[in-house]
């Protein structure tokens, strides 16, 4: 009787292999976990970051319409050359230089010169905008004194492009050399080491106080 109830007390526990294969299923079932939640975060770090680079998009490219949205139409003083831009313009394939306003909730008043570049930023490029008050008609010959706004790090390729909608079959220019024209519209290309950023379509609209002399001779999309 007492050899029965030892075997029957032996039957009750778990033999070595079945604790082994026990302990096998929940490693990976541990495994599984962890790599269940590692993806999960891994997912919303993207996602935070696509969220983030959304919003820097929606930032900067609304600030770059305002303000390039509204262009001076005045003529500049010191021209010397029959081929010299008659406005104040400089329009090339890499630097934008023109004369506009800041929107009113950044509060610098008047009339500014504005400049749109790239530069080396801590080993990197860097798309800044340049701001200087215009005290004379006259394209600043340096801007060391100008206030500078970096709007977006880490740039790998950047490029403009001038549009004249008033012709029959307006084509993209890589630099503006229209002299007594200025250009309706700007396309601004550019890449980070992140991604491509969507092409940007500015339309340029003349300020209501530009120069009334300028009004016979700058047209936007063929409106004055």
């Amino acid at each position: 009787m007492s050899g029965f109830a030892y075997r029957k007390q032996r039957q009750r526990g778990f033999t070595l292999v079945e604790v082994l294969v026990v302990m096998t299923l929940l490693s990976l079932v541990v495994l599984a976990l962890g790599s269940a939640l590692r993806t999960t975060a891994q997912t919303e770090e993207r996602v935070d970051q696509r969220l983030a680079r959304n919003d820097e998009i929606r930032v900067v490219t609304g600030f770059l319409q305002s303000v390039l949205g509204r262009i001076s139409a005045q003529k500049r003083q010191g021209i010397t050359s029959a081929d010299e831009n008659l406005f104040l313009l400089n329009a090339g394939s890499q630097e934008l230089t023109w004369v506009g306003v800041m929107p009113a909730r950044f509060g610098v008043a008047g009339r500014q010169f504005f400049r749109l570049a790239l530069a080396d930023m801590g080993g990197g490029k860097a798309l800044i905008l340049q701001f200087i008050p215009m005290d004379e008609p006259t394209l600043p010959a340096a801007w060391d004194q100008a206030a500078t706004e970096i709007l977006v790090r880490d740039v790998t390729a950047f490029a403009l492009q001038y549009q004249d909608a008033a012709q029959d079959k307006p084509e993209w220019l890589s630099i503006w050399g229209s002299r007594d024209r200025l250009p309706s519209h700007v396309l601004i290309s550019m890449q980070t080491a992140n991604s491509a950023w969507p092409p940007l379509v500015v339309p340029m609209r003349p300020l209501i106080a530009s120069d009334p002399s300028a009004s016979g001779s700058s047209t936007f999309g063929g409106r004055r």
